[in-house]
Parts: C-alpha cells; sequence; structure tokens
C-alpha cells in the first residue's frame, strides 16, 4: 500500500467514526427531565378556607379538653391558623407515649 491510500483509508474510518458517533449522540435523548414532586402531606391537611381551620381547631380543642376563647370571632383568619396549629402541636403525643420502651442512650 502506498501512502496516500493509507491516508486515505485512515481518513475514511475517522469520517465514518466521527459520523457513528453524531448519530449515536443524535439519536440518544438527554434532554431535562422534567419531574414533579408529590405535594407535602402536611400542606394539604392544614384547611385553606376560614370556616375549614375554624372547624379543625375546634376539634383540636376539643381533644384537649378545652373550648374557644370569648371573642374568637374577631380574630383574623392567619391568627386562627396560627392557634390551630399550635394546639396541634400541643396535642401531639410525646415520645414516651409513641414507644414506651424505648430508652435514651447516653
Amino acid at each position: 500500500m502506498t501512502g496516500k491510500k493509507v491516508w486515505a483509508i485512515g481518513a475514511a474510518s475517522f469520517l465514518l467514526g466521527a459520523g457513528a458517533a453524531f448519530a449515536v449522540t443524535t439519536a440518544v435523548d438527554d434532554g431535562a427531565k422534567v419531574t414533579v414532586q408529590p405535594e407535602s402531606a402536611a400542606t394539604s391537611d392544614i384547611p385553606q378556607t376560614r370556616e375549614g381551620l375554624v372547624t379543625a381547631w375546634t376539634a383540636e380543642l376539643k381533644k384537649a379538653g378545652k373550648t374557644k376563647p370569648g371573642g374568637w370571632e374577631m380574630l383574623m383568619t392567619e391568627e386562627i391558623r396560627g392557634r390551630y396549629m399550635s394546639q396541634v402541636y400541643a396535642n401531639a403525643p410525646d415520645a414516651k407515649d409513641i414507644d414506651p420502651g424505648m430508652v435514651k442512650r447516653d
């Protein structure tokens, strides 16, 4: 083989390899995938309306053996939401109630 034929075969091989690589990379879908994060359970559990908040707050107060304070009707929706969340936190079980056999490790 002459030097020209070797260079021609090398150039043709290179072009075929480059063409194959280009074809493979364009065929593969590397586009960004769009994922949707599931809605947080905590967000969906909190009522969004004033009526819903009052109902939920009343239920939490009832669990604690309490009633709504006088003049609660004058509270703004955000204040009711805050009091509701406070009562949910106050009604949450303690660790000893969840797992009485659990021992604190030092």
